[in-house]
């Protein structure tokens, strides 16, 4: 009888205790959801989308270690390039761990690039069969990274991700709609410094390959230039010259060499790195005519230069 109660008051008492810690758990396990350390709770659709490993692991504190096991699981399957494993398991990985950006950028990565490019050198469909393929897949990427951006709306590096694909030329880009993304991080509260600058630059880079924005691109870069030196970088000067070269920019007060670069030296120096590296597409208005400029004004060398003096005798 002795023993009976005994059980009876430590039942009462873990009772009694459990519910007095209540309140502090529910506060503490809301607290750990809104700072997204604890992956969010599954609902019943979630639930019936994992297989029999992953589906153990919603009872506990397992799911990102079984994620990780998974993760490393498609290894194996990229090597055998089996795309459609790899895209079912990373479904499965992001529902277990949502908030690990090294799965949704895995996950796009393997999609965009990897069974997209295989899609695309696949002997075995058409050429009609392959570019379907190879689109396909690319769109699969974005998807997945759509819905990263919807599990995760307030980070910055979702949208990067979805900017950078959009913007792959080799992924058939949609620069417009790289620009839009750029734009929306732009738009995110607290941004810190370095994505701030990155996505700014990136910006201008995109709007050069949209030719319709040469006005913009040149205003934008002027604007940059004004609003502080670490803006001062290669693309930003070289857009100022080229837009200020443009046929159909308006331009208020055309600048320097000097204003722009600092030196005619160092003009010379990245106006030439612009005309070998120029994008097949684009036109530097103006860099093939300031870097022969340039050249004579500096007495460059003939064998230094891009465009040496012809002898006389081969000249029409």
């Amino acid at each position: 009888m002795q023993k009976l109660q005994n059980i009876i008051v430590i039942i009462i008492v873990l009772a009694v205790i459990g519910w007095l810690k209540m309140p502090y758990e529910q506060k503490l396990s809301e607290e750990l959801h809104s700072l997204k350390l604890v992956p969010p709770r599954l609902s019943l659709e979630d639930r019936s989308r994992l297989k029999q490993k992953a589906f153990v692991a919603t009872y506990g504190s397992l799911r990102p270690t079984i994620a990780a096991f998974m993760s490393v699981r498609t290894t194996r399957y990229h090597s055998d390039q089996e795309w459609d494993k790899i895209e079912d398991s990373f479904n499965e990985i992001v529902l277990l761990d949502p908030y690990n950006y090294y799965y949704w950028d895995q996950a796009s990565w393997h999609m965009a690039s990897n069974a997209a490019a295989d899609m695309r050198d696949n002997k075995n469909l058409t050429e009609v069969g392959r570019i379907k393929a190879f689109k396909k897949y690319i769109q699969k990427g974005k998807d997945i990274i759509n819905k990263a951006i919807e599990v995760n709306p307030d980070d910055w590096k979702y949208l990067q991700l979805k900017a950078k694909l959009e913007g792959n030329r080799y992924r058939n880009p949609d620069y417009a709609a790289a620009l839009a993304t750029y734009r929306e991080i732009l738009k995110l509260k607290d941004l810190p410094p370095y994505p701030e600058r990155r996505t700014k630059i990136e910006i201008l880079f995109t709007m050069q390959n949209l030719p319709k924005l040469h006005q913009e691109s040149y205003d934008y870069a002027l604007e940059l230039y004004h609003l502080a030196d670490h803006y001062r970088t290669p693309v930003i000067l070289n857009e100022i010259f080229i837009g200020q070269n443009h046929p159909l920019n308006t331009v208020k007060q055309p600048m320097t060499f000097k204003e722009i670069y600092g030196s005619d030296k160092i003009a010379l120096q990245k106006l030439s790195t612009k005309w070998k590296t120029r994008n097949l597409g684009q036109k530097p208005y103006g860099v093939e005519e300031a870097v022969k400029e340039l050249e004579n004004r500096l007495n460059t060398p003939q064998n230094e230069r891009i465009f040496p003096h012809k002898p006389l005798f081969m000249k029409e």
